[in-house]
Parts: structure tokens; sequence; C-alpha cells
């Protein structure tokens, strides 16, 4: 017969702990609103992440393709006119740069939608605490017994 193993103390801890907490964040009710808040701020702002991700690649792909293209125009230009590839070179290079400058453009305006959404949502999320602390503490100030009959 196989011996049982005995409980690790850590997992009796973290069910303490887990205990511990319980009470608090389930008896508070004005945490609901701004839990809600954090989630919707956070599920935007992955989408904003996503989306500038996704186009910093194309970005990047398209630099990798214009290289190569601008590689080959230099290769093969003629060797007695080296103007025409260091042309083809600096062509890739301003665009290079126009890249660049749509990165950090993009970045800008996506930190700046996360920061607003982060804003916009704290307020409604106060102003939701808010209402429920009011209408809480008008509940609580009501007793059973002064209700006209």
């Amino acid at each position: 017969m196989p011996e049982e193993k005995p409980k690790s103390s850590y997992s009796n801890a973290l069910v303490d702990i887990f205990k511990q907490m319980q009470p608090t964040t389930t008896a508070n009710p004005f945490l609901g609103a701004q839990l809600e808040q954090f989630w919707d701020t956070q599920e935007k702002s992955l989408k904003e992440a996503e989306a500038f991700a996704q186009h910093w690649f194309e970005r990047r792909h398209e630099a990798v393709r214009t290289a190569l293209e601008a590689a080959r125009s230099a290769s093969a230009a003629d060797p007695t006119d080296p103007a025409k590839a260091l042309q083809s070179i600096a062509e890739w290079q301003k665009h290079s740069a126009e890249r660049l400058v749509a990165d950090a453009q993009e970045w800008f305006e996506t930190v700046a939608r996360c920061a607003a959404y982060a804003a916009e949502t704290e307020v409604k999320a106060v102003e939701k605490t808010m209402d429920d602390v009011a209408s809480t503490a008008k509940k609580a100030g009501k007793s059973p017994k002064s209700d006209p009959v």
C-alpha cells in the first residue's frame, strides 16, 4: 500500500491567505465598478496594442521587401554610374525614415487612446461607485419600521 504524502505547508498557507481575503472582496460591493473599469480598459488596451503590433510588422515586412529590391537595383546598376546605385539606396532610406515616423506617430496615438479609455472608464466607475454608496447609505438609514403604514 503506497504511503500517503503529507500535504504541503505551502498549500495550507495559500488556502489560509485566500480565506482571509474572501470577506474583503466579497463584502465590498463598491469594488464592482472599479474592477469592471479595470478589465474593460485592459481589453481595449490589448486590442490597441495588437493593432499597433500588426501595423508595425507590416511596415517591417515592407522594409525588408524594399531593401531587397534596392540591393538588387544597386547591384545591377552600371558600375561606371555609381549614382544610380546610390539613388536606389537613398530612396530606400527615405522610405525607411517615413516608416519610422509612422511607427512613432501610431505609437503615440495608441498610447493616447489607451489613456483616454482609462480616464473615461475611471470617471464612469467613480460615478457608479458614488451612486452605489449613496443608494446603500440611503437604504441603511431607513429602517423597516420607518415606512408609514
